[in-house]
């Protein structure tokens, strides 16, 4: 949305905020993951290690990771990660393609790190398949396999019939990362946790790719109207997003 342009200062600021209001997890970096930039995935402001610095200095008690995608990152930005203490790392391939992630996996695994599995593209494959790859996934090392509606597009129905599948044939935990084209991320969210799931991404005012992301506020909100207590203050939350989100995208003339 911004081209990439979170400067180390945004980084520290925003995950400061985010952990006093209590996110327990939250991830840095470069959209496309460590590595896009000098791999032609636009150039960020920063570098990814100024990433890693700037929220290693910051947080104390939340975990925090960054994307990867096997080919764009090599082994090597898992070793640097790890010089700085980074806690979780999500390791995304398409879902035909999980195989390129096993060296990651395995790398992140010696290092004590979580492991989230993205399966990008998820909707290429059957319910059926994607959780025979969820399986594979897991024989490699991951703690945490994640369907991956990439174009959004995904109906109730269809997150449904995904994660419960994944669910049937997997001991491990299962993600799911929506995308809001349909305007059905925040529904998808919430039918992937009665079908299983046990952990959303989400992004503040919605910020990502596309239509954007599970918007942060409003999942928060649809939660506690379901009853489900996170210890968060939705309106915080909120008031995180409105002084270090939207301004950026307004500077941008979004």
């Amino acid at each position: 949305v911004i081209d990439f342009q979170f400067t180390a200062g945004d980084t520290a600021l925003i995950s400061a905020a985010l952990e006093e209001v209590g996110f327990g997890l939250i991830e840095v970096g470069h959209g496309v993951g460590v590595g896009a930039s000098k791999a032609g995935h636009g150039e960020a402001a920063e570098s990814d290690e100024a990433y890693m610095k700037a929220t290693a200095e910051t947080l104390s008690s939340a975990k925090w990771g960054m994307f990867c995608i096997p080919g764009i990152a090599d082994l090597d930005h898992i070793h640097m990660a790890h010089d700085y203490g980074m806690d979780f790392i999500h390791i995304g391939t398409n879902i035909t393609e999980v195989e390129t992630s096993e060296p990651f996996i395995d790398q992140a695994k010696k290092f004590g790190m979580m492991v989230y599995a993205n399966f990008m593209k998820s909707y290429a494959c059957s319910p059926s398949e994607v959780a025979d790859i969820a399986a594979q996934s897991a024989s490699y090392g991951a703690d945490v396999v994640y369907l991956v509606d990439s174009a959004g597009g995904m109906l109730t129905e269809d997150v449904s019939a995904y994660v419960e599948a994944m669910c049937h044939k997997n001991n491990v935990r299962i993600g799911f990362h929506g995308h809001d084209n349909l305007g059905l991320s925040v529904a998808n969210a919430l039918v992937a946790i009665d079908a299983g799931a046990t952990i959303i991404d989400t992004s503040l005012q919605g910020f990502g790719r596309s239509s954007g992301n599970t918007p942060t506020e409003r999942f928060l909100s649809v939660l506690a109207r379901r009853g489900i207590d996170l210890g968060m203050d939705p309106v915080k939350v909120m008031d995180v997003g409105e002084k270090y989100i939207l301004p950026l995208i307004s500077n941008k003339g979004i």
